[in-house]
């Protein structure tokens, strides 16, 4: 190294002058940089530009530049020919500090004491939809060095949590928690029960029975669990020729070894639990069980959703017992996700981060012969993996005999959709009814009537919207001996006829047919006849009417039969072929009269002959308003279920009660009638079907009836919102979109294999861990790369459905030891959530104070890509960070001597800081 000293004496010779001065003085203006600094400072490249915050502000008023802003289509400023010489990084930090800007003037407008609400509403208007564009801009601005996210880094994504095939051959299935110890007596036992378990598998399949009388008493989960196992255990193994296969001792080999029932702790309860080897099907149920209904009912709460209660009336021929089941429950993610928000700035502690639900309105239930009720409805709210995105969708849920959900669908159009009417087909076929509106299969509708076919599994068998001139409404749906579908509704032609259409068992629309005169007109329910006919209930301008009509040609009316003004909802049909009809009226219908109405609106059954040549009318009165919903024959009897604001029962509960009255099937006379209801709360429509042999004992050991392994479907069709055809794209470093199509089959591994493939393992590892109960789809980067999501076109997008955000992930290069410690750009997130409101003065101040804080990530984003003295600093911080020590440590210690001479020397200090 030369002598800095002597040449800086040599040059005061030479001079005349005092060149440790000078050099001291200019050193204090112009610091010479070092090794490092030189080297990092060399990244830094980008075009000096100046950014809008130092620019000429605008001379609007802020109320001025507000409302603008409410008027623009997006707050996203378009790319114009003078941008293009502006670096992507750049223009990214630029128009996301101009959105972020123009957000917060809304923010603070809404923030102000004078606000009006009226005009606060208007402004969370346009800061929602200003929110959700910036977030889709990020989520594929340009990007060379720096990169701008939304909401948080992430360097991984992980779609919603699904059921795995993998699920399906599950060894241990656990019941329900019953006692709190093993050897307790099983309450609501008597030890006198008869079982039977079905067992199967592909070719084989065996019953056995179970007399519980000749096991020890009272019986306990060892001794019910002890007696079914000897019995599979006695079921032989059998050659092709039917003869039982014998092992070397001469004793039968057991068909079934791994099939055990073993007693198990679940949590702090005791229940039965069945392991198998996985591929085994078994089943149970109680022999000569008495008949039970299943309810679901509405409930709403003063400031709280309607949600669906499940409940099951037991011992129906002597005192009707109602057992509280499960509930049907969606959740809304928007408010939720506000919760968080209010909860994580809520500085008194009081607000708390809860689930919000959203309302299940329930219209219709089913029970198949296995046991399970199949109930469809509508919700705005996620249901399962079926994820919402804002607007209403047909859900159908299947429960067990417990009242557990065994799973959930939702239709999963693009627009909205409503659940109406389900049934079941005499194949064991789910089939629902419904209205969308909008984006549905790629065909967009005006709101048409919509029929869908489900297996007991939940796999969707095909969907089929009745198109027409005009909207539509489904109300109802029956299904043929034959499989033929019927669904009836209204059509808005004529000012609202009655509308009823003619599937074949696949869904191929047959025929149509409207019932109309001068006033509105609609389809209330259907049913199929004894003799194989449809049965109609119509409301035509409030009269209730039945008609009976030819099955393969709805256009020929076989009979007709008024009831007079009421507004008639339900239909069942006896299997001697008598037909009852319920609903509400406000006046004496036609018939033969069993009882007496009431002083205002009284439910009503109607009772009528197979032919329709008249009918006897039962009245079921309070003097409030009362109304039947539904109604079903079970063991001779017609059974009603209803609303009611009197008292029926014992006890008035809520401000609306429901109820269940049974009704002599031959008579007319009302039996035992049992209300229900909640505190304060409003019973909404309640849903009743029948199941015969459904009041069994199973839950006293922590099971149900039917199949008790897993039999789902774990399509990604079945398990979310996704339907065939949605689609995604993904872009690999910068690369091609390539995109990903969402197929009938497609399963969770199905999903990730194609990922795997298309990512490559050099790029992200892709795996299905554990979520909860599923697992999801794992996407984790490897350092030195990047994944941008797309969605996938209008009405088709997939990512949201599978819980994804449309965005960029990445992660950073790894960093050799000698590279500069400072280089341009890197990863930053604004840290905002669309959750963020205006609705009141506290959310907007708050929504305000994040708004403000991401505007200084911004800002920090952009001069991320400019050198300046903080970046210097850091450049050359040595060995403080681990890094090997070079050079630079050496000159520093040198250059400290130097220092020191030259303030000798010139009688000050100097900045000077080395090379």
């Amino acid at each position: 190294m030369s002598n800095f000293s002597n040449g800086l004496i040599g040059l005061s010779v030479l001079t005349g002058s005092d060149a440790f001065s000078a050099f001291a003085a200019s050193n204090a203006a112009t610091p010479i940089e070092t090794k490092a600094q030189r080297k990092a400072k060399a990244a830094f490249t980008t075009p000096v530009t100046t950014p809008p915050w130092k620019q000429k502000a605008s001379t609007l008023s802020d109320s001025s530049q507000v409302s603008l802003i409410k008027s623009m289509k997006t707050i996203i400023d378009k790319a114009s020919s003078s941008s293009a010489t502006v670096p992507g990084d750049v223009q990214t930090t630029f128009v996301a500090y101009k959105a972020l800007d123009r957000l917060r003037l809304l923010a603070e407008s809404a923030a102000k004491d004078t606000t009006a609400s009226s005009e606060r509403t208007n402004l969370e208007k346009a800061f929602a939809k200003g929110l959700a564009d910036l977030k889709t801009y990020l989520g594929s601005a340009p990007s060379d060095k720096m990169d701008l996210s939304f909401g948080s880094l992430a360097r991984q994504a992980q779609t919603v949590g699904v059921k795995a095939a993998s699920s399906l051959s599950t060894a241990t299935i656990v019941g329900t928690g019953v006692n709190d110890t093993r050897t307790a007596p099983l309450a609501g036992m008597t030890g006198k029960e008869i079982l039977r378990i079905d067992l199967s598998q592909p070719g084989v399949s065996d019953s056995v029975t179970v007399d519980l009388s000749g096991t020890p008493q009272p019986p306990t989960l060892d001794s019910v669990a002890d007696a079914i196992n000897a019995k599979i255990a006695a079921v032989p193994k059998r050659d092709a020729s039917g003869n039982a296969v014998l092992d070397d001792t001469g004793n039968p080999v057991p068909r079934w070894p791994s099939v055990k029932f073993v007693p198990a702790k679940t949590g702090e309860k005791w229940t039965l639990s069945l392991e198998r080897a996985g591929f085994e099907t078994v089943s149970i149920d109680q022999v000569g069980a008495g008949d039970a209904l299943m309810v679901a009912s509405g409930v709403t709460e003063p400031d709280t959703p309607t949600n669906t209660r499940l409940s099951r009336f037991d011992d129906l021929t002597t005192d009707p017992t109602r057992k509280t089941l499960g509930t049907i429950s969606a959740v809304d993610r928007a408010a939720t996700a506000r919760q968080e928000v209010v909860a994580a700035t809520d500085t008194t502690g009081k607000a708390k981060a809860t689930t919000i639900s959203a309302a299940t309105n329930a219209q219709a239930m089913a029970t198949d012969a296995n046991g399970f009720s199949y109930v469809v409805g509508t919700t705005a709210g996620d249901i399962g993996g079926n994820l919402s995105h804002g607007a209403d969708d047909l859900f159908l849920t299947k429960v067990d005999s417990e009242g557990s959900v065994v799973w959930q669908r939702n239709l999963g159009a693009a627009g909205s959709a409503q659940g109406a009417a389900v049934t079941i087909a005499p194949d064991g076929g789910i089939v629902v009814a419904g209205t969308v509106t909008g984006g549905f299969d790629g065909a967009n509708s005006d709101g048409d009537m919509m029929v869908a076919r489900y297996d007991a599994s939940g796999g969707e068998t095909f969907s089929t919207l009745v198109r027409s001139l005009g909207a539509q409404s489904a109300t109802a749906v029956a299904v043929g001996a034959d499989g033929a579908i019927y669904i009836g509704g209204q059509t808005e032609a004529n000012g609202g006829d009655a509308y009823l259409a003619r599937l074949d068992a696949t869904g191929t629309l047959k025929e149509t047919r409207t019932i109309g005169g001068a006033g509105a007109d609609t389809v209330k329910a259907l049913a199929i006849s004894i003799d194989g006919q449809v049965l109609a209930l119509t409301s035509e301008s409030g009269q209730a009417t039945v008609h009976k009509l030819d099955a393969g040609s709805l256009a020929t009316d076989i009979a007709t039969l008024g009831l007079g003004r009421a507004d008639a909802r339900a239909i069942a049909v006896a299997a001697d072929g008598t037909i009852a009809v319920g609903g509400a009226t406000d006046a004496a219908l036609s018939g033969t009269q069993a009882n007496a109405g009431g002083a205002g609106r009284d439910g009503f059954v109607a009772r009528i002959d197979a032919g329709l040549s008249g009918a006897a009318i039962t009245y079921v009165a309070t003097a409030g308003e009362d109304q039947v919903d539904s109604v079903a024959f079970l063991g001779g009897e017609i059974y009603a279920g209803g609303r009611t604001n009197g008292t029926l029962g014992t006890t008035k509960t809520g401000t609306t009660d429901g109820f269940v009255a049974r009704i002599d099937a031959s008579t007319g006379a009302i039996g035992t009638t049992s209300q229900f209801g909640v505190i304060g709360a409003k019973t909404e429509s309640v849903r009743l079907s029948a199941i015969a042999g459904g009041d069994t004992v199973l839950g006293a050991i922590g099971l149900h009836r039917g199949t008790l392994t897993p039999s789902d479907s774990v399509t990604l069709e079945a398990q979310t919102s996704l339907r065939a055809g949605d689609e995604f794209s993904v872009r690999i470093n910068g690369g091609a979109l390539r995109k990903i199509v969402i197929g009938d089959d497609d399963t969770l591994s199905t999903l990730a294999d194609r990922v795997r493939q298309l990512v490559g393992t050099k790029v992200a590892s892709v795996t299905t861990p554990l979520k909860g109960v599923g697992r999801n789809l794992r996407i984790d980067l490897k350092p030195g790369n990047e994944i941008e999501f797309v969605a996938g076109s209008a009405g088709k997008d997939a990512l949201a459905k599978l819980g994804l955000d449309a965005r960029r992930i990445s992660s950073p290069a790894s960093i050799p030891d000698d590279a500069p410690k400072v280089r341009p750009g890197g990863a930053f997130a604004l840290g905002l959530n669309e959750a963020l409101r205006l609705d009141t003065k506290t959310e907007a101040a708050n929504a305000l104070s994040r708004i403000t804080q991401a505007i200084s990530f911004a800002q920090s984003a952009y001069r991320s890509l400019y050198w300046d003295d903080t970046k210097a600093l850091l450049a050359d911080t040595g060995v403080s960070n681990g890094r090997k020590p070079g050079s630079t440590a050496i000159e520093q210690a040198q250059l400290g001597n130097y220092q020191a001479a030259l303030t000798r020397l010139s009688g000050g200090s100097s900045s000077y800081t080395g090379f």
